[in-house]
């Protein structure tokens, strides 16, 4: 069992070692060493900050894997005091290359953070000691199980009320869910490389990529994608509304960090000119834009306002073929006759394998935010999306508005869809 004063952060300072390329330290019979990965902002197009990675060599010269050398610690002291290790060595060489500004990345272990009072008292030291401001430090919970979730969260909660920043790692793979993004609440969220290779296999992969950025958002996290490795991966964030990336595409993780950092604000910089370029390429002529949806879903309205004869009205707005569903409901959103499939009717797939949702007459629509745009301001068009369709079973928009029919106020609504470039018109 490790004593306190082993524990102590004047007793890990000694075991650092000043070295020409910096600090280094003994664990056991290893020598660990710090390299940095910059952390960049797509939006201020600059490096932010900086994820501190532990290199571990045996005595052998050869390479180890911090998890595996974490995976061996004899009991909780042994997993702290290595922990505790890095953290300093990591700091020294942060503060010592002068650094102005920007935040120092610190991974640390759910086993290690739920420690509570303590972790947060070794922490403020530290950052006293090196003068480094609590603001400046982002502690990373990897993807590891803990003990107690919710016991690791009240101790977030104990870390961020002293400024410092709470990040959870490996989003999307094991342990690092959104259970522990709702008990922790933490301040970053940091996707997993394997979330951010899958973001660029189909127009469906990239809006399931949105939707979630979009969720974290909304649980007032930023997000931040790792293991960014490619331009095609790197646009496809930037489509997603993504905060922040890091990844080999921007360099390899340096013991210098104005070395790992050189290249990384110019190739930034290109991938916005891509990306600028590609929306402003011009859409094809085919691709109705606003204007048209208008016309269209008006002259069905009118259609339906006149003869109360959904089919009929529906065949003038089919003459589109992203046009896939016509449906009407009432002033409350209650759909009161049976949608009208564009022909051919190929949704008989999606009418076979969701038969438990038709028929759709009675179904409340109110809660989309078309129908309640569309109540809200008779007669003018609402175009709503991406949202899943309850009828389609996958993402579409939605335009829909308010006409008088049949002496009562309806909701003229069409389901139109995406292809399969994710263009809402074909």
């Amino acid at each position: 069992m490790k004593s306190s004063r082993d524990l102590s952060l004047d007793a890990l300072l000694e075991r650092l070692t000043p070295t020409p390329h910096g600090w280094l330290a003994t664990y056991r019979a290893t020598t660990l060493r710090s390299v940095f990965q910059p952390v960049l902002s797509i939006t201020h197009k600059r490096v932010v900050g900086y994820e501190a990675l532990l290199r571990v060599v045996d005595g052998n010269g050869a390479l180890v894997s911090p998890t595996a050398l974490f995976d061996k610690t004899r009991g909780d002291a042994d997993a702290l005091l290595l922990d505790r290790l890095a953290r300093c060595l990591h700091t020294a060489n942060f503060v010592t290359q002068g650094i102005g500004d920007g935040w120092l990345f610190l991974n640390v272990t759910p086993r290690v953070l739920d420690t509570g009072l303590v972790q947060r008292e070794f922490v403020e030291a530290l950052c006293r000691h090196f003068a480094l401001p609590p603001n400046r430090i982002v502690l990373e919970v990897v993807e590891q199980p803990a003990r107690d979730e919710a016991a690791l969260a009240r101790t977030i909660d104990m870390i961020q009320h002293r400024d410092f920043l709470i990040a959870i790692d490996d989003f999307g793979t094991g342990f690092s869910n959104f259970d522990r993004v709702w008990r922790a609440r933490p301040d970053i969220v940091k996707l997993d490389r394997s979330l951010v290779e899958r973001s660029t296999a189909s127009a469906d992969d990239r809006r399931i990529m949105h939707h979630l950025v979009s969720m974290l958002h909304q649980a007032g996290a930023m997000v931040l994608a790792e293991g960014v490795e490619s331009d095609d991966a790197l646009q496809a964030l930037m489509e997603a509304d993504i905060d922040f990336v890091q990844g080999f595409q921007f360099g390899q993780p340096d013991a210098s960090i104005a070395h790992a950092s050189a290249a990384a604000p110019a190739m930034l910089d290109a991938a916005w000119r891509r990306f600028i370029a590609r929306r402003h390429t011009p859409v094809a002529a085919q691709q109705p834009g606003f204007d048209a949806i208008e016309r269209l879903v008006l002259t069905g309205a009118a259609a339906f306002s006149a003869s109360g004869n959904l089919q009929d009205a529906a065949q003038r707005v089919f003459a589109v073929p992203a046009a896939r569903r016509v449906f009407v409901t009432d002033e409350t959103g209650e759909q009161f006759l049976p949608s009208i499939g564009a022909p051919p009717d190929d949704s008989q797939a999606s009418v076979t394998r969701l038969a438990p949702l038709f028929p759709e007459t009675h179904s409340n629509w109110s809660r989309r935010p078309y129908f309640q745009r569309a109540i809200a301001a008779p007669g003018r068009v609402a175009l709503m999306g991406p949202h899943f369709s309850l009828t389609e079973g996958r993402d579409c928009y939605t335009a829909a508005v308010a006409i008088r029919a049949q002496s009562r106020l309806v909701v003229f609504c069409v389901d139109f869809v995406l292809d399969s470039a994710g263009t809402v018109m074909r």
